[in-house]
């Protein structure tokens, strides 16, 4: 395992398939490229290899392979060791409380301690309507609200009652506890809405260790000084909390290929947004080009780049951002945070 780089910490988000990077592959396929980047990461010095609660692909809606992520952590927790473990799962309606606690502390269990349970606040996927698991127009702010007061309450090993407007638990419980006297909880949000901090719940600004923004820096610099403001009208430290940056990643040999791939009808078609703003929001270019735009993001107060690389099932820009680019990212600055 390698030394890890001065600066953020690093983190990468597993080749799943629900974004078609796993296209054409058979099941076998698919699995062996989730266990090989998960090796790769732990050897490149990678912090935590993140996986996602997601059934089916985005933006279309195909018939090929996705890795279902509540599976494929229990098996890289017992077989890939020293490198945390992620899961950004989704909430109820589409997800049961109760089944979300135990599936986390057993993982936690098996994995020695190293699981970090990631909540989203994003809007339901069509996934989810597709599957009968959200009405439309579901509030995600409730779900994700009272998802954080029940896990915490389910992982201390009492019965727990909730009648929430989402959540509803009679006399619950979930044991046993995780290995980690208090789990980590990670909220995902979009940086770009001007009130992002303040949608969030007062239980996930309560009871979170660190948040993932999307975003370009000024809007990640704007969010994680509003988060700091919520934590302080709480009486609480707003050091207490990491900001991080998830985001696509792509390196490129030269400019020119990069403009050029970007322009690409299929780039663009495929998301359904401008090439300028997608390479505002992510990080795409040279590794000149990524060490100067992740500076620019670890001066806003980012902590942690969550990286998903865009040429999956390739790793080439995964070793290229550990070996030439993460050891010349300068470290957080927090002062305006």
């Amino acid at each position: 395992m390698s030394t890890p780089a001065a600066g953020p910490r690093r983190s990468v988000v597993a080749p799943q398939g629900a974004r078609l990077e796993l296209a054409g592959l058979s099941g076998d396929e698919a699995w062996r490229t989730v266990v090989e980047t998960a090796e790769l990461a732990r050897a490149s010095g990678f912090d935590t290899l993140w996986l996602e609660d997601r059934t089916d692909t985005l933006p279309r809606r195909e018939l090929q392979p996705v890795i279902e992520g509540w599976t494929a952590l229990a098996a890289l927790a017992a077989t890939v060791p020293n490198i945390g473990l992620g899961l950004l799962s989704a909430v109820p309606p589409h997800r049961n409380a109760v089944v979300i606690a135990k599936q986390a502390a057993c993982a936690d269990i098996v994995s020695g301690g190293r699981l970090v349970l990631g909540l989203p606040t994003a809007d339901h996927l069509s996934e989810h309507v597709a599957a009968g698991s959200t009405p439309l127009g579901a509030d995600t702010a409730s779900a994700l609200g009272e998802t954080v007061e029940a896990l915490r309450t389910l992982w201390s090993g009492v019965r727990t009652d909730l009648d929430g407007d989402v959540v509803t638990l009679a006399g619950a419980h979930a044991v046993p506890a995780p290995a980690q006297s208090r789990l980590p909880l990670v909220v995902r949000a979009d940086a770009a809405h001007p009130d992002a901090a303040a949608l969030l719940p007062e239980a996930a600004v309560r009871e979170c260790s660190s948040v993932q923004w999307q975003g370009e820096p000024t809007e990640v610099a704007r969010a994680a000084r509003d988060f700091g403001r919520r934590r302080e009208a709480l009486q609480l430290d707003p050091a207490g909390v990491r900001h991080a940056l998830v985001a696509e990643c792509r390196v490129f040999d030269d400019r020119l290929g990069r403009d050029r791939w970007l322009a690409t009808p299929h780039v663009v078609v495929f998301w359904s947004h401008h090439p300028d703003l997608l390479a505002r929001r992510n990080l795409y270019g040279t590794v000149d080009q990524l060490v100067e735009r992740a500076g620019q993001y670890t001066a806003c107060g980012v902590e942690e780049l969550v990286l998903w690389f865009r040429d999956y099932p390739s790793t080439e820009s995964m070793r290229r951002f550990a070996d030439e680019i993460a050891p010349r990212v300068p470290t957080a600055q927090t002062a305006g945070v």
